[in-house]
């Protein structure tokens, strides 16, 4: 029986990429870019996201800070469209602060943690940016429901590594094996769960093949999924 319920937070139980474009939209509109001649936004996306990925990657290794990797995404991706790269800056930090007061909630978010609030202990498991996780968390209301947040740059602790895993379950004062953890990736979620003897609840909402090296204890495809699971425990 489990005592204790663990989620992991973006494209779990916050919409990340909602977020992240609503930001942006609303960023760019601010700086007036759709107003420069030659500005496309399905170009702008297509350039900034796979320099932005590069950037957060290698944040650690190069102990580059959050504001650093959104300068330097956006100053690149202006310059390769050809804009001024001076316009990066003011750009990132408009960015950041609505990023930080945006929160789409994936589907059906708010009443699993409402159902599951008050019958377990509840916690966040989070290779986020702590500024970012717990403003979103307050600004959609959902703050409340946990116990315990675990947020890797806070702890300089990062899935898939068990310890920021093992230490959840310290925290919750149990045992690994009374503890379920939740989430969507199978390389950050599911290997670190189970390098740290956590069952794993792989929540897959467009049905992605699973394969034969993960093997989830369980898989839902909808967080309503959840609840029926654990009521019928």
């Amino acid at each position: 029986m489990y005592k204790a319920i663990l989620f992991d937070l973006d494209n779990t139980l916050l919409d990340y990429t909602s977020s992240e474009l609503d930001a942006m939209h609303r960023a760019i509109a601010q700086h007036r870019l759709l107003e420069l001649g030659g500005f496309e936004w399905e170009t702008f996306r297509s350039v900034f996201a796979p320099i932005n990925w590069t950037y957060w990657s290698e944040r650690v290794e190069r102990q580059i800070h959050i504001s650093q990797v959104l300068h330097f995404s956006f100053r690149d991706t202006l310059a390769q469209l050809g804009f001024d790269p001076s316009l990066s800056d003011p750009l990132a930090k408009t960015y950041w602060h609505l990023f930080c007061n945006t929160c789409h909630v994936m589907e059906g978010a708010h009443h699993v943690l409402l159902t599951l609030h008050g019958r377990y202990p509840l916690g966040i498991i989070s290779n986020g940016i702590g500024e970012a996780q717990r403003a979103r968390l307050k600004t959609g209301g959902m703050d409340h429901y946990f116990d315990h947040l675990f947020i890797s740059d806070e702890m300089g602790l990062w899935k898939p590594d068990r310890a920021i895993f093992d230490s959840a379950v310290h925290a919750f004062g149990l045992d690994h094996s009374e503890v379920l953890f939740v989430g969507d990736s199978l390389q950050d979620d599911y290997i670190g769960a189970e390098r740290s003897g956590i069952d794993f609840c792989y929540y897959n909402p467009v049905g992605l093949p699973i394969g034969e090296l993960h093997q989830p204890k369980f898989a839902i495809q909808s967080l309503s999924e959840l609840t029926m699971m654990l009521d019928n425990r």
